[in-house]
């Protein structure tokens, strides 16, 4: 009961970015119009009378042609995620209804990744496949700092899984494909073709304790509810990111942002689901310092000396910073702000060795340091039995959080999904 209290908490926090869960367009009707493999002519029969005659449609070619085959060689691996949500969840507190996202086909035997806040507060968890075939799903483990969950389903015979692509050779430009199920269980799969517009580091998290920075990739496809969880593709049809937010933001001078959608990069995707298949939580990399409140002021990409507040005695940090260290670079890469630190510890591992650029007393010098596993996760994530909490739920400025840092409230406009 207590766990299900912590997520329906997280949900009712949430501040930035849209959500794309289904609920809402239960009662749509939307027109569809069937494509076949003829397109179908009018001649003149013997009475003058007309007559129909099919001919052979015409090579796949032009702009559709990637999405059309990408969604031939995905689509089966596209599922439909039903969440009954249980009694007195859900933002409103109304609790009972069922919303619905995507997820993705990562294994034969019937592991799915999906978004974390598709699955929220479920009571009761289907998935439905391509096929039109249902089944009864549980919950492996889930990640609300990267908004991610995975499931597993018994299927009747071996399932055609994604393939996913190294998401570090996404590049601007390149044609990204969405396949999901925005319209839910009563109708059929949709795919929207458009570009990756950018990658881009974004303030991401369910609410102010699970925050991280970590890079995310912008597409101009249209996402629209029920796309949470499904797959963004290359023009191969593998998988470079899992759908998971859209956001309007507002920015100097009242102009806004609008519909820009965001996926979850492949290898990030790819590295969390492993291990929550294998523990159930993430474990997130830990070092185990905090910053004054003002820390979190700059804005990502502004500089801002870092100067640590504390170190929390038997911690990674503990006998290697110490307090007033301003922190200059990290592994060679500069570390301009709070942000930039942020993201850093989210890209490392626990037991990685890091080295740490720093001024101490007025001289410049180089300390190393081996990441920890944040304890919050993996308390958390063992208690749960289903994943957990990246973060300590600490107040701003008042303890640790992501990477035993302080935690900070989300940016509007940044991306922030809090």
């Amino acid at each position: 009961a207590g766990a299900a209290q912590g997520r329906r908490d997280r949900a009712a926090r949430r501040r930035g970015a849209w959500r794309i869960g289904g609920a809402g367009l239960a009662g749509a009707a939307v027109g569809a119009i069937a494509v076949g493999t003829a397109v179908p002519t009018l001649r003149a029969g013997a009475q003058g009378l007309p007559s129909i005659q099919t001919v052979a449609q015409p090579a796949e070619s032009g702009a559709g042609a990637p999405a059309i085959a990408v969604y031939r060689t995905l689509g089966p691996a596209v599922v439909l995620v039903s969440n009954q949500q249980a009694a007195g969840s859900g933002f409103f507190g109304t609790g009972g209804a069922t919303d619905w996202g995507s997820g993705v086909i990562v294994s034969s035997d019937g592991y799915i990744v999906t978004n974390d806040h598709v699955i929220q507060d479920a009571a009761q968890i289907s998935v439905t496949l391509a096929d039109g075939s249902s089944y009864p799903a549980r919950l492996v483990g889930d990640d609300p700092s990267t908004d991610l969950a995975v499931l597993k389903i018994q299927p009747t015979q071996p399932l055609q899984p994604a393939t996913f692509a190294n998401s570090s050779q996404v590049v601007p430009g390149q044609v990204a494909i969405a396949i999901g199920n925005p319209l839910g269980p009563q109708d059929p799969q949709s795919v929207d073709q458009g570009i990756v517009s950018a990658i881009r580091p974004t303030l991401y998290g369910l609410d102010a304790s699970q925050e991280r920075v970590t890079t995310m990739i912008q597409t101009d496809a249209a996402i629209n509810p029920g796309n949470s969880g499904g797959p963004l593709a290359n023009a191969q049809g593998q998988v470079i990111g899992i759908v998971s937010m859209k956001t309007v933001s507002t920015g100097e001078r009242g102009v806004q942002a609008v519909g820009l959608g965001f996926a979850i990069p492949s290898d990030l995707v790819q590295r969390v689901a492993n291990e929550l298949i294998q523990y159930g939580y993430y474990k997130w990399a830990w070092l185990g310092i905090t910053f004054p409140p003002n820390a979190a002021n700059a804005l990502p990409g502004q500089p801002e000396t870092l100067t640590v507040a504390t170190v929390a005695p038997g911690t990674p940090a503990a006998g290697v910073l110490q307090p007033g260290d301003a922190l200059a670079s990290w592994n060679g890469q500069p570390v301009r702000n709070y942000y930039d630190l942020v993201a850093d510890i989210t890209a490392a591992q626990p037991g990685q060795t890091v080295a740490l650029g720093i001024v101490r007393n007025g001289r410049s010098e180089t300390v190393h340091v081996t990441l920890g596993t944040e304890p919050e996760s993996e308390a958390l994530g063992g208690a749960a039995g289903s994943g957990g909490s990246g973060g300590s739920g600490a107040a701003p400025g008042s303890g640790t959080g992501p990477g035993g840092i302080i935690v900070v409230p989300g940016l509007p406009g940044y991306g922030s999904n809090g």
